[in-house]
């Protein structure tokens, strides 16, 4: 996840921007993971684990994947980061139990909530910092070739909504359409669906593989 998102993310920033935005993305992951350990301390009784290690990461990786990052300090992409993982471990422990039969490997919580949170930040910048000025952003000099219609009135915060919007529509209409073909085939069960839950789970009897130290415990 170190690699792919910050690969993800500078992609489609300008080859000036790419060092930056991979900065950033960095920083708002290695937050999420630390936050992380927090957030599942106060939520879960038993405390954190590595599966919430893993989801706290990838879920502040969601949340960075904005062009806010090129606006942001990294600072702030921290705060970015650990938002997001602070709204999925919320989602995991109190939505995720009620959609489990919808939502089976938790994509809600680790990719539309997480991403809504980085959507929304955005669209504060661009209220903010793009179409008003109110605040100084990083690398403002290169805002007009990089947000459509800069300038014009409220132009960047209606393109950044409707872009939110369209997204959320496609998401929800594709998922409806595969739940519909699912119930018509009655082919796709929740046991049968693949989960790599078991890849990031270790077992509390595991041992060191060695003759000198085959007897101790790791965990």
């Amino acid at each position: 996840m170190f690699v792919t998102f910050p690969s993800f993310n500078s992609y489609w920033a300008p080859a000036s921007l790419r060092v930056f935005v991979a900065t950033n993305t960095f920083a708002a992951m290695m937050a999420g993971g630390m936050f992380n350990f927090i957030w599942a301390n106060l939520v879960y009784p038993e405390g954190p684990t590595v599966m919430h290690l893993q989801d706290g990461v990838l879920a502040a990786g969601v949340a960075a994947s904005t062009p806010a990052c090129m606006f942001i300090d990294p600072v702030f992409m921290m705060l970015v980061g650990a938002g997001g993982t602070l709204l999925a471990t919320l989602s995991f422990h109190y939505l995720q139990p009620i959609i489990a039969d919808q939502d089976t490997q938790g994509i809600a919580s680790l990719h539309l909530i997480p991403g809504l949170w980085g959507a929304t930040v955005m669209i504060f910048v661009c209220i903010f910092g793009i179409d008003n000025n109110t605040v100084t952003l990083r690398n403002a000099d290169l805002i007009d070739t990089i947000m459509p219609h800069y300038g014009d009135k409220w132009a960047s915060t209606e393109t950044q909504t409707i872009i939110v919007a369209f997204s959320i529509f496609v998401g929800g209409l594709s998922g409806a359409a595969t739940g519909v073909v699912a119930k018509l085939t009655s082919k796709i069960s929740i046991g049968g669906s693949y989960s790599d839950h078991v890849f990031w789970i270790v077992p509390d009897d595991f041992t060191h593989i060695g003759e000198d130290d085959a007897g101790e415990k790791v965990l």
